[in-house]
């Protein structure tokens, strides 16, 4: 349902009086969230393997929980693990490119030509022409770093990545703070240098030789999608954004306060959800070699980077603590999602939450320790442990999510079929 005036759409918060009205089902949304360096792995037969590890024990619903994911295990019946899935293409990479293909499953081993649209964006696609953003893309580091050391997880339909925002201020005031006369300003004037830009390009166009054409063509890919972009934020400027306080967000914290930062940005991500400012997000919380993001585990006391910490062979306690205190990060997050009522359910069930990581052990691109959570009203179903063998590629998820989510489709990426067993 939505409020239209002037030809304008403002669409409204899920209302319990909509319960009864078949053409407002809840709205759907999906998020992504990512960690770096992989997890502690001690051996089965190991004294600390409930203490430190992070797979759980056995398969199906009985499965055992290890000591870190405590923190989860109160949503146990809104939560699957899965174990086994990875890109098989990127599985001789070096570790670090995790983030760069985690989303997408294309094959940049060799180059990065080849990277594809990830599956939050191709979702996007669908679940976003209804709403400000099409699409959240935050990391604690920002921006897009440079290839096989992305600090963004999202990647467009050209496979280029989309820039990450990191300062929860500005992030609040895009969705929540009013547009200024120099920002109308300036979306009029970027959509009348992009009208020129490409009647100039055209004209241009026809003088050129094959290589040099199909360079052109990729330059005015990218300026179409600015274009796409601009004239989206045109329609949305008169619009008036929610009324949202900033009671109790923590807007000036910084990567120095890991804990605090991290809060007020799985925060700033629920309030978006809430809001309807959009309905699919990514967050990388930690980078690789990303500056203070590999410091992280300062927040919790530990002398050891991020990166030095995930190369322990032996002792896993450190690390095991700061996977542990990332988890519980994310664990907040869900349970924000799930405390917030949407008619006969809540926020976790209309929408689904993949998070993981692009190696399991440091610099051992198998075997992604991934969580997927919420989404029960899209058809999702929880509860279990999911084992699977080193022939199933992660893609095949994504073919699942995008089938429930968005257009229907056979294939994503590298992926053989989809996964049945996440769904009721």
């Amino acid at each position: 349902m939505a409020l239209k005036s002037t030809g304008i759409c403002l669409a409204l918060p899920w209302l319990e009086g909509m319960a009864s009205d078949q053409l407002n089902r809840p709205r759907q949304r999906f998020f992504a969230g990512y960690f770096a360096y992989g997890v502690p792995m001690p051996s089965d037969d190991a004294a600390d393997r409930m203490e430190h590890g992070w797979f759980p024990v056995g398969e199906g619903r009985d499965y055992l929980a290890p000591k870190m994911h405590e923190s989860i295990m109160p949503l146990r019946d809104k939560v699957t693990f899965l174990s086994g899935l990875s890109h098989p293409t990127m599985r001789r990479t070096s570790a670090h490119k995790g983030a760069d293909y985690f989303l997408t499953g294309a094959n940049i081993l060799k180059t990065y030509d080849k990277q594809s649209i990830s599956i939050d964006q191709y979702v996007a696609q669908e679940l976003g022409g209804e709403t400000r953003f099409q699409s959240l893309v935050m990391s604690s580091l920002g921006g897009v770093n440079r290839p096989y050391r992305s600090s963004t997880l999202s990647f467009d339909r050209s496979g280029r990545p989309i820039p990450a925002q990191n300062k929860p201020a500005e992030i609040f005031r895009r969705m929540f703070g009013e547009v200024s006369q120099s920002e109308q300003n300036a979306l009029a004037s970027r959509g009348s240098i992009i009208d020129e830009i490409l009647d100039e390009a055209q004209d241009l166009n026809q003088h050129l030789g094959a290589t040099d054409r199909r360079k052109m063509d990729e330059y005015l890919s990218s300026v179409r999608e600015v274009e796409r972009m601009t004239e989206r934020s045109k329609r949305w400027q008169n619009t008036p954004k929610p009324d949202v306080g900033r009671d109790g967000l923590e807007l000036d914290a910084n990567p120095t306060s890991p804990e605090v930062y991290l809060t007020v940005m799985y925060d700033l991500l629920a309030l978006a959800f809430q809001t309807d400012s959009t309905r699919v997000a990514t967050f990388q919380t930690a980078c690789e070699e990303a500056g203070q993001t590999d410091r992280f585990p300062s927040a919790i006391g530990l002398a050891h980077s991020s990166h030095k910490l995930s190369h322990e062979k032996k002792n896993y306690a450190d690390v095991a603590k700061y996977i542990t205190f990332l988890n519980k990060m994310h664990a907040n997050f869900i349970k924000k999602l799930d405390s917030i009522q949407e008619d006969d359910g809540t926020l976790l069930d209309n929408t689904l939450c993949f998070y993981g990581c692009a190696t399991s052990k440091t610099h051992q691109a198998t075997n992604y320790p991934i969580i997927l959570s919420g989404g029960e009203n899209m058809g999702f179903q929880h509860g279990s442990h999911l084992r699977y063998g080193d022939n199933v590629p992660l893609s095949n998820l994504f073919v699942t999510i995008a089938n429930q989510l968005a257009s229907p489709t056979s294939s994503f990426s590298d992926s053989t079929s989809d996964i049945t067993e996440v769904l009721g």
